[in-house]
């Protein structure tokens, strides 16, 4: 719990950098054995699809040169939607930890993907639902938030009994 606490601080400081560099509050980790392997904020103000968790998956994989992650953890501030829930059970991933559970883009608590057992018999492609962890610093992720107009009310504890 300690050391989830730690990264997820972590992801909460990328998140704000990210507010600081003009992007959206986003951040993520991938932590293998107690070691942070990559980090990454949000940079989907120029392309979509850089999401902070998208982007440290392949920063990860570039690191250790494998796409099988099933060593890994993947921090976040925030819960992953379903394009980065995909990419992460692509990856492997074998848990997920994040602060604030989303209310519409939940690759967990909405769309169930990183819970979805049904992908695993696609196993060359997509691993077994990955151990999640929620809530995590939620109030110190939801005062950065607060700061990003755009988003504010839609991450917090309106969803935190659906999950």
């Amino acid at each position: 719990m300690e050391q989830d606490k730690k990264f997820i601080q972590k992801c909460i400081e990328l998140s704000e950098n990210s507010i600081q560099n003009g992007g959206a509050p986003f951040g993520a980790l991938i932590v293998k054995e107690g070691k942070i392997i990559a980090d990454s904020i949000n940079n989907a103000q120029n392309k979509i699809s850089d999401h902070a968790e998208i982007l440290v998956l392949d920063k990860a994989h570039k690191q250790l040169g494998t796409s099988n992650l099933s060593s890994c953890i993947l921090y976040s501030n925030c819960e992953p939607c379903p394009m980065c829930s995909f990419m992460i059970r692509e990856y492997k991933i074998k848990k997920v930890v994040f602060a604030l559970p989303s209310l519409f883009m939940g690759g967990y608590s909405k769309w169930k993907i990183l819970q979805d057992n049904e992908l695993s018999y696609f196993d060359k492609f997509f691993g077994k639902p990955p151990e999640v962890v929620s809530g995590i610093l939620e109030s110190d992720a939801k005062k950065v938030f607060d700061k990003f107009p755009l988003l504010a009310g839609v991450f917090g504890s309106k969803v935190k009994n659906k999950i």
